[in-house]
């Protein structure tokens, strides 16, 4: 049953009138009518009378009157606790994470945060260094691996792992390596010294790759990936979606690189901001 049909009745019982109710409910009477018309058919039962003057309630009308206003009061405090705590939630947000996670994950819960608390400017610091959340006045900071600083909340998020991939028109031109041996005539985009001899195990001496590119940007590895520039590894969320629609190919897909733990940081107080709260609350519904 359509809830603002019972809304709508409660009001018209409250206040007695289709005009006065209309009026309250910021509708044309006449909506107001068709409502409680609808409402009657539902239920097969008639709730009010009608005459030129006005209203009255039936029996059933009144019991059924009785039995839910208290239901629908309590319902519509609710919704306007809800929305004066949207009200009061303001001011600045500011964050800090990794450039990938910035571009991705985070993105998303961002823009769902934005929908939710309008009043509040979220302010992003995309970078790689370890900031004083402190000195540089950050609410939360989005980092892989676990801090040793005793100051701060650790809140894990989600785990990663790395995945090898390598764009179609390359996979098409150069082939897809079925062993490790194989990458010595690949080019190979690597990430912070990431050794690809962990890709497989083996009881010989590692491969001595050499490797075309070797950065500490995510972005740059997944670009120059999706450019056919070479074979990289890159976390498994960065890039699911490419993998998923077959831009990107996932190379040696029984391989898992290294697992890492994305965690939230903040400094440990009670007084956390209410924005800062909500943040939070909202990170659970992307874990």
């Amino acid at each position: 049953m359509d809830l603002n049909l019972l809304k709508t009745f409660s009001k018209v019982s409250e206040l007695g009138s289709f005009t006065k109710a209309a009026e309250s409910l910021k509708q044309p009477k006449s909506r107001v009518s068709r409502a409680i018309s609808r409402l009657e058919e539902e239920i097969g039962v008639q709730l009010i009378r009608r005459t030129t003057r006005q209203i009255a309630l039936t029996t059933e009308g009144r019991e059924f009157y009785l039995s839910i206003r208290e239901q629908i009061l309590k319902l519509e405090q609710e919704v306007e606790l809800i929305n004066d705590t949207k009200k009061e939630i303001s001011g600045v947000l500011r964050i800090t994470a990794p450039e990938d996670l910035g571009q991705s994950i985070l993105l998303d819960i961002i823009a769902k945060y934005n929908d939710l608390y309008p009043n509040v400017e979220v302010q992003t610091i995309l970078t790689g260094d370890f900031l004083d959340l402190t000195k540089d006045n950050i609410d939360l900071a989005f980092r892989v691996g676990k801090l040793e600083d005793s100051n701060l909340i650790q809140r894990s998020f989600k785990d990663v792992h790395f995945i090898a991939i390598a764009s179609r028109e390359y996979v098409q031109r150069f082939g897809i390596p079925k062993c490790l041996k194989d990458l010595k005539n690949h080019k190979l985009l690597t990430f912070r010294n990431f050794d690809f001899n962990t890709i497989e195990d083996k009881a010989d001496e590692d491969i001595d790759f050499k490797y075309r590119i070797n950065t500490s940007s995510i972005p740059m590895l997944l670009s120059m990936a999706l450019n056919g520039s070479g074979i990289t590894i890159v976390p498994s969320f960065y890039c699911e979606e490419y993998v998923r629609t077959g831009r990107l190919i996932h190379i040696f897909p029984k391989w898992k690189g290294p697992q890492h733990t994305i965690r939230i940081l903040y400094t440990a107080t009670s007084n956390l901001s209410k924005r800062t709260r909500a943040f939070l609350d909202l990170v659970n519904d992307f874990q």
